[in-house]
Parts: structure tokens; C-alpha cells; sequence
């Protein structure tokens, strides 16, 4: 079933299109807790 949605999504792939300017995300990302791992 994986393979088959892969080929499937694959055979017409499209863009990630950013939403947001790379510096308002780097700044959320900044204000997240620290990971703990």
C-alpha cells in the first residue's frame, strides 16, 4: 500500500511551497523549549 501511494503521488509531484519567510520560522523555532534528547 506504501509503495503503491508513493508511485502514485510521485508520478505528478509538485513543489513544497514555503508559507512563510525562512526568518519568521527560524525565529518560532528559536522560542521552542530546548529538545531533550
Amino acid at each position: 500500500a506504501i509503495n503503491r501511494y508513493l508511485k502514485e503521488h510521485n508520478a505528478d509531484p509538485k513543489p513544497f511551497v514555503w508559507t512563510k519567510p525562512a526568518a519568521q520560522i527560524l525565529d518560532k523555532l528559536a522560542r521552542l523549549p530546548a529538545s531533550s534528547v
